[in-house]
């Protein structure tokens, strides 16, 4: 026999109502609970949608002016470095047009005439130990060298680097012009590039 059975019938009826409304409301007041909590976790969400894309547009635009100033740092380098070494080859242009006055007479004291230069003999072993400075790499042993390259690089101690190499004063000066060029145009871009690093 259950709980119920032992009430007056009007009894039941009563609290199985109050039982149904009960649950009715509480069941109404959990859907009405569920739908704000709903509505509620939408807004937040929504918000929350609005303010990762404002701080992802933000962050777009930031780098996008970094990337854009970047560039124009680039450019403005890049400019820089073909300018100086367009005024390289324009020294050195000029610098070859002196080269035969320089290297063909000269003047012994002030007023004098000026007489044809002596002749400049420059000796292989000369060139062998001007290249080995110039850090020039050697024929490798076993590999068949030139007749040039044989009398560019004597061994040492023997008459064969007594010899004559050929190289005139206005060799050794076209020679010194294209390795301050190269030795220059590294310079300016390495501190270019060092330049820009710094900036960034």
């Amino acid at each position: 026999m259950g709980v119920l059975d032992r009430l007056p019938s009007g009894l039941t009826v009563a609290v199985l109502a109050c039982v149904i409304s009960a649950t009715a409301a509480g069941s109404i007041a959990y859907g009405l609970g569920f739908r704000y909590a709903q509505s509620l976790g939408a807004t937040d969400q929504a918000n929350l949608k609005v303010t990762h894309a404002e701080q992802m547009l933000a962050a777009e635009t930031a780098n996008r002016v970094q990337l854009l100033q970047q560039v124009t740092r680039a450019t403005e380098a890049e400019a820089l470095l073909f300018d100086t070494l367009d005024r390289f080859t324009e020294e050195k242009r000029q610098l070859q047009e002196r080269i035969p006055h320089v290297t063909t007479q000269y003047i012994a004291a002030p007023g004098a005439v000026a007489k044809p230069i002596p002749r400049c003999v420059f000796t292989a072993g000369w060139l062998r130990d001007y290249n080995t400075a110039l850090g020039v790499p050697t024929p490798r042993p076993g590999t068949a060298a030139t007749t040039s390259e044989k009398a560019a690089w004597p061994a040492t101690g023997t008459d064969a680097e007594l010899l004559e190499s050929g190289v005139t004063a206005a060799d050794i000066l076209a020679h010194a012009q294209d390795y301050g060029v190269w030795a220059r145009s590294n310079l300016v871009q390495l501190n270019a590039l060092l330049d820009l690093q710094e900036k960034d």
